[in-house]
């Protein structure tokens, strides 16, 4: 069954380079609650897309630019592949990352997931606290 085929979503799939550099980080406030929000371009081809994600996977991918720039990466290092819903209104439209699939090495992989354990235990990497919205929310 081809997922696409029967999702009442549409659906984004980009293969490229996540442009590290290029992450934005902060908090989105939903009523009383703050949810972890990254804003992030990945280099599809000769085109770049700017792609939002929230919750655990923007602190997996924030994790994984952090561990890049800590290993003054190359900036074709981090490859992906990324599956992503669009969010639109008349105005705005969106792509909200659902999953990424990493291609990078297994030392990548080691750093990232170390940055993202110490963001949940000993407060040793922050997240930011700077506010952003969708701007399908403006």
């Amino acid at each position: 069954m081809n997922i696409a085929q029967y999702s009442p979503y549409a659906i984004a799939r980009f293969d490229g380079v996540l442009m590290f550099d290029s992450i934005q980080a902060g908090v989105m406030t939903i009523g009383l609650t703050k949810s972890p929000i990254v804003r992030f371009r990945v280099l599809a081809g000769v085109q770049s897309h700017p792609i939002w994600s929230m919750d655990r996977l923007a602190l997996t991918i924030f994790s994984y630019c952090d561990a890049a720039k800590d290993m003054h990466l190359a900036k074709t290092a981090l490859q992906v592949s990324i599956t992503a819903s669009w969010v639109s209104t008349e105005q705005f439209s969106n792509l909200i990352a659902t999953h990424v699939e990493w291609h990078t090495a297994l030392n990548v992989r080691v750093a990232a997931q170390r940055i993202l354990t110490s963001m949940g235990n000993d407060g040793k990497r922050l997240w930011p606290l700077r506010e952003m919205s969708l701007p399908v929310q403006e």
